[in-house]
């Protein structure tokens, strides 16, 4: 029974798009210009098709002045959604409203990690050299942190593999590492890690990575100076996930019972007398410096906030969002915010799904896209 019913859906999609693209391309085509210069109503002949003047104006109406765009997305990717519980190329549907990025989904090349390693390491050289010491902080996959929200035909040990290989690759050259997989695997019982509905992870397995980080600090035997830290929580915000934009769009979204993320927000304050002023008055010096990703850029995630109440210490935040964490890193040897900023530790934030990326230290050479590999192919 659930053999034909998926069928069923498998050929009512279909049916309903190209049904939709029939009403879409005639109104097009028979409506009347919207503008003094458009000229009179194509004749719809043989020559017109022939001649390929409709393809050219279907083109020019599809890339302009599509009248239903906007619906079209979210029709078609509610249907989707209901009939095949799947999205766009990029996205997978788990279970309970799970989504995950597409990115999760790659064996990582033992030569990837490899040579990723080799250019960190080179980094930390650099930031030696300025009397800086780095600490290194892998983020584990989302799938593979909740694994079992996923397809039975999805799950895989790729990412877990990478996570280890990568961890243990870094410790090997005598890095500082931080062991975020275990911190949250051990958080599971007490919250959500990472956003149901989005690539990120909530404001709680920010936390919980905070906490891994002061304690691996600690450990290491990294001393910072301590300052007073005050910190509050400020009226949470909705959010759409970033994946729900690869399943349909959001005016459309609840009609298949999804929803918004509500995400609390963290905030501190350093007290200016007890943090960044050394003996000589210098005000500029900041003891921590935070790179990375959107993890770490997004105000939303509270990350940086978490860090400073975690460390008891003031935190700068030069980590940006939509390039990796590789590009933001090159940024920092390449400017001026070190020297500036003269922090005695670098925290880098590091995602492990980037590995073995294209553009994992060179920006990308055109705009557009996303973090999801290929979701750009299509619109619906």
């Amino acid at each position: 029974m659930a053999n034909l019913r998926q069928h069923t859906a498998s050929l009512l999609l279909p049916t309903v798009f190209f049904g939709y693209a029939i009403y879409a391309n005639s109104t097009m085509l028979f409506a009347p210009p919207t503008d003094a210069k458009g000229g009179k109503i194509n004749d719809l002949s043989l020559s017109y098709v022939i001649d390929g003047e409709a393809t050219r104006d279907l083109d020019a109406l599809y890339k302009s002045e599509l009248p239903h765009r906007d619906p079209a997305v979210g029709v078609i990717g509610n249907a989707r959604y209901a009939l095949l519980n799947s999205g766009r190329k990029g996205v997978i549907v788990g279970d309970e409203g799970w989504f995950f990025t597409g990115e999760e989904f790659k064996r990582v090349k033992p030569a990837d990690i490899d040579s990723a390693v080799a250019k960190i390491d080179e980094v930390r050289a650099k930031l030696a050299e300025a009397g800086v010491q780095l600490v290194m902080v892998p983020l584990p996959a989302k799938s593979d942190v909740y694994a079992e929200h996923l397809p039975d035909v999805m799950r895989s040990d790729a990412m877990q593999v990478a996570y280890s290989d990568f961890s243990t690759a870094l410790k090997a050259k005598g890095m500082t590492v931080v062991d975020t997989r275990e911190a949250m695997l051990a958080a599971k019982p007490f919250g959500e890690l990472f956003l149901k509905s989005d690539t990120h992870w909530t404001p709680t397995g920010a936390k919980i990575t905070a906490e891994a980080v002061q304690s691996t600090i600690q450990k290491s035997g990294i001393s910072l100076p301590s300052a007073t830290v005050t910190e509050s929580w400020e009226a949470p915000v909705d959010i759409w996930g970033d994946l729900t934009t690869y399943i349909t769009s959001p005016a459309y979204a609840p009609r298949v019972g999804l929803k918004q993320e509500n995400i609390p927000i963290y905030r501190t304050a350093v007290n200016a007398d007890a943090a960044g002023t050394d003996l000589f008055g210098d005000e500029t010096k900041v003891p921590v410096m935070l790179v990375g990703t959107s993890y770490s850029a997004n105000e939303n995630w509270s990350f940086v906030d978490f860090l400073r109440q975690s460390l008891t210490a003031d935190v700068v935040n030069v980590a940006k969002e939509g390039l990796g964490p590789g590009v933001p890193m090159m940024d920092l040897l390449e400017g001026t915010a070190l020297e500036d900023t003269q922090p005695s530790v670098v925290v880098w934030e590091f995602p492990i799904r980037y590995l073995g990326t294209s553009t994992l230290w060179e920006r990308k050479s055109q705009s557009g896209g996303g973090h999801h590999g290929g979701v750009g192919d299509s619109n619906v």
